[in-house]
């Protein structure tokens, strides 16, 4: 008796997760938190029409997603922190972790220049 061909389906990619498009205005903050691995990110606050996070809330934000997920995973399902969904990138450029609602965007990067 012969099996029946197996099929196989690529992971969905998340959709709570967006890109981010850095043409976007943006506020890039100045305070560092532990992020990735322990080492000093940064954070920053896409300029959305309905947004309300701070350079303050964003870096909170992002840090406790580190404080839970210390290492740079990709495919984990999305972390929940308040009404944001995190995870990290697939393809880490600028952006390592983006965040988002409905009305707010953030997300992580690597200080530039070191």
């Amino acid at each position: 008796m012969a099996l029946p061909p197996r099929t196989t389906t690529a992971a969905p990619v998340d959709p709570g997760i967006p890109d981010v498009d850095q043409s976007l205005p943006a506020q890039y903050c100045d305070r560092r938190f532990k992020g990735a691995l322990g080492k000093p990110m940064l954070a920053v606050v896409v300029e959305t029409p309905g947004g309300v996070l701070d350079c303050e809330e964003a870096a909170s934000i992002l840090f406790d997603y580190y404080a839970a997920r210390r290492e740079p995973e990709t495919g984990l399902p999305p972390f929940e922190i308040g009404p944001l969904r995190c995870n990290q990138v697939a393809e880490p450029d600028l952006p390592q972790v983006v965040c988002a609602d409905a009305d707010n965007l953030i997300y992580s990067m690597w200080p530039q220049g070191e």
